[in-house]
């Protein structure tokens, strides 16, 4: 089985510490995690429905 930190830290990412490079020191998100990804989720379905209507 695959180690799961490297799906955590997201696509091109491979560990929580090259997010801590990327990232600015005094970085604060705005949202807590359940509202970022249900965020995440909603422009996601946005921008699936919205490219089927326009490529069909």
């Amino acid at each position: 089985m695959q180690n799961k930190e490297a799906d955590l830290a997201g696509p091109g990412v491979s560990t929580y510490e090259e997010v801590e490079k990327i990232l600015p020191t005094d970085y604060e998100p705005v949202l807590p995690p359940l509202k970022r990804m249900k965020a995440l989720f909603e422009v996601k379905k946005y921008i699936e429905e919205n490219l089927c209507k326009e490529l069909n």
